[in-house]
């Protein structure tokens, strides 16, 4: 049975009775007030100018670089 829902394999976590949990929560809210921080989610930030090497440098996984951040120049 190769059943996706929502292209979640929801088939094969039946086959292997997996349990699985959910949650929601208000991150929106908590990132507005400095509660959480997404500074760690990055490995490499760069301007827009930058994008190319910063591709290169994801695309070889150079200096660690699995997420690149790349903001607007200026």
């Amino acid at each position: 049975m190769n059943c996706a829902v929502d292209k979640f394999p929801l088939g094969a976590v039946i086959n292997k009775g997996l349990t699985l949990r959910g949650a929601q929560q208000h991150g929106q809210d908590r990132l507005a007030a400095g509660d959480l921080s997404t500074s760690h989610l990055a490995t490499l930030s760069v301007t827009l100018d930058e994008a190319p090497r910063a591709y290169d440098m994801f695309k070889e996984k150079t200096d660690g670089c699995v997420r690149a951040v790349i903001r607007p120049s200026g």
